[in-house]
């Protein structure tokens, strides 16, 4: 007989420390090691809480090994019902069957403790694997606690899912993953070894990407020596896998069932990421499966030739098998492992890869292939040298065969090189819109600034740019901004903010002080229908150096809108960076650093659609400013700030 016991939990050690304090992976670790304090360190003022995960072993159902998840801790005392133990993360071996209360008193330096007690049932059974948190939904970890997602983290991996209110298959909550593919799922059950599991899940996604899918995969946590750190180590240890990519009804889930042999692990890993889509999950759930072979897993990658587009490259990273059919949607066939293929014209065709394994078993994938002539959009601008007010456009486009320019002022022109005259001074977007000879378009942007005197630029101000990964749009806002951005073409550039500025002081006193992620989230939900920063949590600031003229007058202005009541935005314009908030915490409106102060109160709107507008007059007293804006009262997808059209003039 195997074993079995309710609320089989295999978690790391910083699960629960997540969800209480909502800090990084390795920060939670970190949280486990204490040094004396510094002089003049702040009090500890953070008491311990107790808590803790358990899971039998497989060796003996009654064997229990418990998982220490407590934070603000040093020493732990645990009550099995009589038999004690002082060990951080003990064994224990119960008498039987039954249900034992398990109790665990943790403490830390200055003598403060917690207490928390939980119900251990232990049943002699066929093993059977527990996924937590299946369903994404709020306080379903074993002690009631958990926001849906904290049994999902590997920081490693990637950034945590999000969670959707609709459209969900059951309950109220889902699992939502951005199309910027920054988000993943990542969580080890205990499984027995050589043992065959379905494992099921709901999905769906919308349908405006031209490369839709998401891929469901089982990683050999055990054959691989521990938890996944890198995404080709887990790639390349992967058991099964299975990609969706039905976009038929974005709002209907459809059942997914991926089938796969523990071989030689006792832990696996259940890990999901998605393609540039926005895509949803719901309800997973493991069962044993029938005896027997399990199916190949089909999977490929599809790479569009650089010297003829309409040459591509069919790279096959399908598991467990060993033939191959390909069809490419024009008539023609392959039975290559990875082929090569020549299309005649351009059209969308939808191509198959069916795999059979050695024992007969078969997997069939489709992808669509829309083929379009690449073509790159760059341009450089010349200042007239007779007349500020006009400029000189060269075109630098790559595969372009039409070109419409937008110079930022209402007047646009088609062709090629134009010039243009501006009626006044200001700061335009010129914007070129190349076009290849299948109708593909790609765009390039550059800020031209005209004037004879000095003009005053706030950089992504309307947060418009960069919005092919949303992550990188709002990095001009980021008090230590990424080198490289990806633009809107999906190139990797040098980020034009990189080096502008970069506080990492600051940075390090927000992560110790709030949570780990100062920069500003970015939203489709902007002003006027556009992208706009957001204020999530309680550590997000719009932070950006700015060059003005000492002793001019400026008017600076925002657009924010807060979702909750008594939410409210403070803007500060500062004439230093600072490296850390205590002067301004102190006296915001006075402190040295401190040129202009304007607390936001009058935004709270429950409409997306209507945000509040707040300018003010200020002096800088030196040459040059730090925008920086916060809402510490902005914890958590409740109560959220929208900030956009960020300027002075």
């Amino acid at each position: 007989m195997k074993n079995k016991f309710n609320f089989i939990v295999r978690a790391t050690k910083v699960l629960l420390c997540l969800a209480i304090i909502g800090i990084s992976f390795n920060s939670c670790q970190d949280a486990f090691d204490f040094e004396l304090p510094e002089a003049n360190s702040l009090d500890d003022t953070n008491l311990p809480v107790a808590n803790f995960s358990f899971a039998s072993t497989l060796d003996d159902f009654r064997t229990i090994k418990f998982t220490n998840l407590s934070t603000e801790s040093t020493t732990y005392e645990w009550d099995f019902g009589g038999e004690t133990s002082t060990d951080r993360d003990p064994e224990f071996t119960f008498s039987g069957e039954g249900t034992f209360p398990v109790t665990l008193t943790s403490s830390d330096g200055r003598g403060e403790s917690n207490t928390i007690t939980l119900d251990v049932e232990v049943v002699e059974g066929p093993f059977q694997p527990i996924i937590v948190e299946p369903g994404f939904e709020d306080n379903t970890l074993p002690d009631g606690s958990g926001d849906g997602r904290d049994s999902w983290r590997n920081n490693d991996l990637g950034g945590v899912i999000q969670i959707t209110g609709s459209p969900v298959t059951f309950g109220d909550q889902g699992a939502k993953m951005p199309d910027d593919q920054t988000r993943i799922g990542y969580q080890e059950i205990a499984v027995e070894a050589n043992t065959t599991y379905d494992l099921r899940f709901w999905y769906t996604m919308l349908d405006n990407a031209s490369d839709p899918w998401i891929t469901v995969s089982v990683l050999g946590v055990t054959q691989f020596g521990g938890t996944f750190s890198a995404t080709q180590d887990a790639l390349d240890n992967t058991l099964g896998a299975v990609t969706v990519n039905d976009i038929s009804n974005p709002d209907e889930y459809l059942e997914q069932k991926l089938t796969f042999n523990s071989g030689d692990n006792d832990v696996v890993a259940i890990y999901f990421f998605n393609g540039p889509v926005e895509g949803r999950l719901d309800n997973f759930s493991i069962e044993v499966g029938d005896a027997g072979s399990v199916p190949p897993s089909a999977g490929f990658d599809i790479a569009q030739s650089a010297s003829d587009f309409l040459e591509y490259a069919f790279t096959n990273t399908s598991i467990d098998g060993e033939t191959y059919a390909w069809d490419f949607g024009d008539g023609n066939t392959s039975t290559d492992e990875s082929p090569t293929h020549i299309y005649a014209t351009p059209d969308t065709y939808t191509v198959t890869l069916e795999v059979t394994s050695a024992s007969g078993l078969s997997a069939i994938l489709s992808k669509d292939v829309d083929i379009q002539a690449p073509v790159t959009a760059d341009f450089s601008v010349v200042v007239d040298a007779d007349d500020y007010q006009t400029i000189h456009l060269m075109d630098e486009s790559i595969g372009a065969v039409e070109l419409l320019w937008e110079f930022g002022d209402g007047f646009q022109f088609t062709g090629m090189n134009p010039s243009h005259t501006y009626a006044a001074d200001g700061v335009y977007t010129v914007t070129l819109n190349a076009y290849s000879l299948t109708g593909l378009m790609s765009e390039a942007t550059a800020q031209v600034v005209i004037a004879q005197g000095f003009i005053v630029q706030v950089l992504n101000g309307t947060f418009d740019e960069f919005t092919n990964n949303t992550g990188d749009n709002a990095d001009g806002w980021d008090m230590t901004p990424n080198s490289t951005v990806v633009d809107n073409n999906g190139n990797t550039i040098p980020s034009p903010y990189a080096g502008l500025w970069d506080n990492d002081d600051l940075n390090a006193y927000i992560d110790a002080t709030y949570c780990t992620n100062e920069q500003p989230g970015s939203t489709s939900s902007g002003n006027n229908g556009t992208r706009g920063a957001k204020f999530s949590n309680s550590c997000r600031r719009l932070y950006q150096v700015v060059a003005v003229e000492q002793g001019a007058e400026y008017t600076f202005s925002i657009d924010t809108r807060s979702e909750a009541m008594g939410v409210n935005t403070e803007v500060f314009l500062l004439n230093t960076e600072i490296s850390d908030e205590l002067g301004i915490d102190a006296n915001p409106s006075g402190d040295a650093a401190v040129d202009a102060y304007l607390n936001i109160t009058n935004d709270f709107n429950t409409d997306s659609e209507v945000f509040a507008t707040n300018s003010f007059m200020f002096t800088p007293t030196t040459s040059q400013i730090v925008i920086y804006v916060r809402s510490l009262n902005a914890v958590d997808g409740s109560n959220e700030v929208f900030l956009d059209n960020v300027t002075i003039e």
